[in-house]
């Protein structure tokens, strides 16, 4: 009898569960912020170009709290969140600037946020800080 060969597939499968992100924005003073906004998105880079493999966006409600889900599409290779402008908080640098609180602390936004791929298919959670200019 020939022995039987196993394929194993080196592609990592995606978590079937979504990967959830939640938090809380807040101004200037420290008080909840209504109507910011966020992106989440994934995305599949192939050289210099690349393609959205989801994209979802939210508002944060009157206690400043949003909420993001998405199960990640198969060929989703970078799971990023980032501000965004709606009608009523615009960000640039004449309205709003956006911090983002990492490593106990909040730093300037100055590009997207990357999702570590370990966080994938589990609850993370990101807060902010819009000032106003």
């Amino acid at each position: 009898m020939a022995p039987i060969a196993v394929l194993v597939s080196c592609k990592d499968s995606l978590p079937s569960t979504p990967t959830i992100v939640t938090g809380r924005i807040i101004d200037e003073n420290g008080d909840p912020l209504e109507g910011a906004g966020l992106r989440l998105s994934g995305s599949n880079l192939k050289g210099f170009s690349g393609y959205d493999t989801f994209s979802i966006t939210a508002e944060s409600d009157r206690n400043g709290m949003y909420q993001l889900s998405q199960v990640a599409p198969e060929d989703t290779k970078q799971i990023s969140i980032a501000s965004r402008s709606t009608s009523q908080i615009k960000i640039d640098n004449q309205h709003y600037r956006v911090y983002v609180f990492t490593d106990g602390q909040y730093h300037l936004e100055t590009s997207p946020y990357d999702i570590p791929r370990s966080a994938w298919g589990k609850t993370t959670t990101i807060n902010y800080q819009f000032i106003k200019q």
